[in-house]
């Protein structure tokens, strides 16, 4: 119906899968960043490392669903995951303990 007579018959073009996977990771740590933005400046790297960390485990149990190889020559879920536990981890290497400390404070978080 909403197909035209000239489309009919011919294949959509194949979406590279590496592009794909650069886009999800794009958006999803432009997402983390836009969501730790929302936190007092203080707290930005812990919790852009708590977002990315999350990314992470949802890149990797999202793979286990699909079945991805760990081992492809294209990007996977599992490179996804990967990457995201790296920046999580350079951005937790910015976290200053005793910022946390005072925010905990500040909070009345006991620990």
């Amino acid at each position: 119906m909403f197909d035209s007579d000239t489309n009919r018959g011919r294949d959509p073009e194949p979406v590279d899968p590496n592009m794909r996977s650069i886009m999800r990771v794009t958006l999803l740590g432009g997402f983390s960043i836009l969501l730790a933005l929302l936190w007092p400046r203080e707290l930005f790297p812990v919790m852009l490392a708590g977002f990315l960390f999350i990314n992470a485990l949802m890149s990797a149990f999202s793979a286990a669903i699909h079945r991805q190889p760990v081992w492809h020559p294209d990007f996977t879920r599992w490179d996804e995951a990967a990457a995201f536990y790296v920046f999580g981890f350079l951005a937790g290497l910015f976290i200053d303990p005793a910022v946390m400390e005072e925010a905990m404070q500040a909070s009345s978080i006991q620990g």
